[in-house]
């Protein structure tokens, strides 16, 4: 399955989308084309992953998990997180 939307709705609710983009490859639609601004980027990019391998332990992330799934259950998840039934982290595999 597919997921077509835009994080508004996400926002709107007061959920937080939180990640870093680890994966930018070089000269991306949409991005600066100079390779030392995609450098500095990837430079940030780099020091936030290292920082969350010493400053965020790995057993407070175990602590607020609450699922992993799959893309296609993203409907059911939904109902239960606007119904006030989730607490903790909900993982969406794509």
């Amino acid at each position: 399955g597919s997921l077509d939307t835009t994080m508004y709705p996400f926002v709107l609710r007061g959920v937080r989308l939180l990640g870093v983009d680890s994966t930018l490859p070089w000269n991306v639609e949409g991005y600066d084309p100079d390779r030392d601004t995609w450098l500095a980027f990837r430079r940030e990019r780099v020091a936030v992953w290292r920082r969350l391998e010493t400053d965020l332990p790995v057993e407070a992330l175990r602590r607020m998990h609450m699922a992993t799934v799959p893309l296609d259950d993203v409907t059911h998840w939904a109902e239960e997180l606007l119904s006030g039934r989730v607490r903790g982290r909900v993982v969406v595999q794509v």
